[in-house]
């Protein structure tokens, strides 16, 4: 079972130069704000529905079914129990806490957990990363709302009609469908899925060119950050993981998700709703380069208890 940290090892590094290639781009001027904001709107509403209908077109099976359903609630459990946390660790009367909070709880589950499930169980792993995506959306529309504009009412229209609960209901639907997309559809929705990972990573590069890296690994604030991201939170995961009634490959492909640096939809939201989202890219940044070393960690770890447990 060690072989999947090894994996994820590998698939981190070229996924880092991947965005060195980004960051070298937007630093010569061939990207711009401008170029990383429509490429994220492009990944997030066209690529994404692409990677679910790709991971969803599978003939229905009632035992893979139950396993999606088992594994969004261990993911809403690991949500609860890391909101109670991090709640304590970051108080509402702090200044900046709300950004802190969001940062802490969540994870680029799309950009960097896609990938590298995909390289550890193909499509498999993305179907069942599907979960865990789908939860932290509700979790972001409602608790991340709430914690950095109070007074504003949570939206179910919002919750409901956005490109991550969609394409996974659209995916669902379509594993539910008594047939497979036609040869050539399922061709061009590989194709399209594919461009996930380069493109997810050119996008990192450019927002990590946008922001001075020294300074982050200087912000203690943002170290503890990381800390709860990267380690403890991971832990919680690892903890209800290794008792839960899930597969091997979901116990894996949950903690990736749970396990990856901080969103960049906390930036995202920070800046839309007008706190300090610099704090936040900030955040994302040096979780992202520590997460080289912690993902393959954590995975190491949970594969190591799972034999000897």
């Amino acid at each position: 079972m060690l072989h999947n940290s090894i994996i994820v090892f590998h698939q981190v590094i070229v996924m880092f130069l991947l965005m060195a290639v980004g960051f070298v781009t937007f630093r010569l001027g061939f990207f711009d704000d401008h170029t990383t904001e429509r490429l994220s709107k492009f990944l997030n509403t066209l690529v994404m529905p692409f990677v679910m209908l790709n991971a969803f077109d599978r003939d229905f099976d009632p035992a893979l079914a139950r396993t999606l359903a088992l594994t969004a609630v261990a993911a809403a459990l690991v949500f609860i129990v890391s909101i109670l946390l991090v709640g304590r660790l970051y108080p509402a009367n702090r200044p900046g806490s709300a950004d802190c909070r969001l940062c802490a709880i969540l994870s680029n589950n799309g950009f960097m957990a896609l990938p590298l499930v995909s390289a550890m169980f193909g499509e498999l792993g993305v179907f069942l990363a599907s979960a865990h995506i789908v939860v932290m959306t509700v979790v972001l529309w409602t608790y991340g709302v709430s914690q950095l504009d109070p007074g504003r009412r949570r939206s179910v229209k919002r919750i409901l009609l956005n490109p991550g609960v969609i394409a996974s209901a659209l995916g669902i639907g379509l594993f539910l469908a008594p047939f497979r997309l036609p040869a050539d559809l399922a061709s061009a929705a590989g194709h399209m899925a594919n461009l996930n990972t380069p493109l997810a990573m050119l996008i990192l590069g450019g927002y990590l060119a946008q922001i001075d890296l020294r300074a982050c690994f200087t912000d203690r604030a943002l170290w503890r950050i990381s800390a709860v991201r990267l380690l403890v939170i991971p832990a919680v995961a690892v903890v209800l993981l290794l008792w839960f009634p899930i597969t091997v490959e979901a116990k894996l492909t949950l903690l990736v998700g749970c396990a990856a640096p901080s969103a960049i939809a906390a930036a995202m939201f920070a800046q839309m709703y007008s706190t300090d989202y610099l704090f936040s890219t900030r955040a994302v940044a040096l979780t992202t380069i520590l997460s080289l070393v912690t993902l393959p960690g954590v995975i190491a770890l949970m594969s190591f208890l799972m034999e000897v447990i």
